[in-house]
């Protein structure tokens, strides 16, 4: 059998599908996947060294609706449409999983149209533009949060979760994973992170609230390749790196007893899956805002505590953390919260409902 994923753009949907790919080689080793993403995006230097097959289409992404680049983004999903409609009638695939952006929407339309059953990854509370408009021809359409199935039709929508990558829960002892990372095993820790990239809103935070804090907690910090060392504070109780790893991040959630991090579903869905309490600040100029979305669906569930960017200071965030260091109940009880929202078997649930539409096809 024949599964195609597409997604692309970011890691929030490129990493989804290549969970989905190992949930289905999981599941059922003769299944032969193939990835169609977009020519210039993250995922054309992301997957081919998997050794899934990569199948490169023209795609354009849209900023504004009404803005002078929206005609090229139009004539940019024809063209990728009409690629993709190439490559699925070559390949001829049993099913479709789109995780989104703007790739993913020529690649499901084409489908839609040649009958393949496509099952939609929309795990924002908020959905984006893509899912929107490819949930119309979806057969199942798969979401993370309660709060998303009004934007959709209920017979067709199913909580999964979101696909997390194999190996995102360390097996290391907390210990263990701290003395790996270069940190001290006996100190309470917090992970800092603003993705891939870092945020520099929150670098700015959190390393003017290090002196803050008093001396049995540390901080290990995602800061961004091209922010290290931009900062002023640092020393044994404040670890400073570029980028962690696929390696290193499974073991910064294990030495973790609390994150903060930036509000995308698919950090929070790692942190979650990790049972991290979080201390989430939304990226305020995401679209539709979303991230804030996200942020309350997580915080509402008792997972953990929302800032507002501007409302955010050193001084709040140190005493937060202070908190939450002393009260080890509170901390256990959102750390079972967000156990329960993370639902790390998430990429095998959302695996078997393809094989399902697929074999009904």
């Amino acid at each position: 059998m024949r599964i195609v994923v597409t997604g692309g753009g970011s890691g929030g949907h490129i990493y989804p599908a290549l969970a989905v790919v190992e949930a289905l080689n999981r599941i059922d080793s003769t299944i032969e996947p193939a990835f169609v993403g977009g020519t210039q995006g993250m995922e054309a230097q992301l997957v081919p060294p998997t050794g899934i097959r990569f199948v490169g289409v023209t795609t354009r992404k849209l900023r504004k609706l009404a803005s002078p680049s929206t005609l090229r983004v139009l004539l940019a999903l024809a063209k990728g449409y009409g690629e993709a409609s190439r490559f699925l009638r070559e390949f001829r695939p049993a099913a479709v999983v789109s995780t989104g952006g703007y790739v993913a929407a020529a690649t499901a339309i084409a489908a839609a149209r040649r009958r393949i059953p496509v099952v939609i990854l929309a795990p924002d509370v908020v959905p984006g533009r893509t899912n929107l408009l490819v949930s119309r021809w979806a057969t199942r359409i798969c979401i993370m949060f309660e709060e998303s199935a009004a934007n959709f039709p209920a017979a067709k929508t199913i909580v999964t979760g979101l696909p997390i990558r194999a190996g995102i829960i360390s097996e290391s002892s907390r210990e263990e994973a701290r003395e790996s990372l270069g940190l001290n095993p006996a100190l309470f820790t917090v992970l800092a992170t603003g993705g891939s990239q870092g945020a520099q809103f929150l670098n700015g935070i959190v390393n003017a609230a290090v002196g803050m804090l008093p001396p049995d907690v540390q901080i290990l910090h995602q800061v961004g390749p091209k922010n290290v060392g931009s900062d002023a504070n640092t020393g044994p109780r404040y670890v400073q790196v570029p980028y962690l790893d696929a390696y290193q991040m499974p073991l910064a959630y294990r030495a973790a007893d609390v994150t903060i991090c930036r509000c995308g579903v698919g950090s929070l869905a790692e942190a979650a899956a990790n049972g991290l309490p979080m201390l989430m600040v939304p990226l305020p100029a995401a679209y539709a805002d979303h991230q804030t979305h996200n942020a309350r669906a997580m915080e509402r569930g008792g997972a953990g505590i929302l800032f507002p960017q501007q409302e955010l200071t050193p001084q709040k965030l140190a005493v937060t953390i202070k908190q939450l260091r002393d009260n080890s109940s509170r901390r256990e009880a959102m750390s079972a919260a967000s156990r329960a929202l993370g639902r790390p078997d998430s990429a095998d649930t959302v695996a078997r409902i393809a094989l399902e539409v697929a074999a009904r096809a």
